[in-house]
């Protein structure tokens, strides 16, 4: 059984960091969450070596959803544990500029672009009691950038 837990601090030394995630705000406070055919995650994804977690971020949103950010910050992290151990690192930042939707060139897929207020993303992405925790800390952190 794999076991989820959101912490507010730095990634422990020694743990891997697998996927890097981003609560990217627009001007009016909605929140970029990506369509996949009815599946619904935060833009990121796994970081490719020697890639910071903000490296890691600006590449995975240029793939897949065709945005740039500002403002970029650490949120923290979730810990998930079960078969094995790692680190989902959330970053929360600003959006800067939208680019016209593309296909990403990994996945060969367009991922639908969704501007949702805060409040209801916890309901697509079907986080649980984590997800509402990472959702009012991001939202509290955008509200201080």
């Amino acid at each position: 059984m794999t076991n989820y837990k959101w912490f507010e601090s730095d990634v422990p030394e020694g743990l891997e960091i697998r996927q890097v995630y981003g609560f990217i705000f627009d001007h009016g406070g909605r929140i970029l969450i990506l369509d996949d055919d009815g599946i619904f995650n935060l833009p990121g994804g796994r970081p490719e070596y020697g890639e910071s977690t903000v490296q890691t971020l600006i590449r995975e949103i240029k793939e897949e959803v065709q945005v740039s950010i500002k403002t970029i910050n650490f949120l923290g992290y979730q810990l998930v544990t079960g078969i094995e151990e790692f680190a989902q690192v959330r970053l929360v930042c600003q959006l800067d500029e939208i680019f016209p939707s593309k296909a990403d060139p990994i996945t060969g897929r367009t991922y639908v672009r969704l501007w949702i207020p805060p409040t209801q993303a916890n309901t697509l992405l079907g986080w649980g009691d984590s997800g509402e925790r990472q959702i009012a800390s991001a939202i509290e952190a955008a509200s201080q950038s």
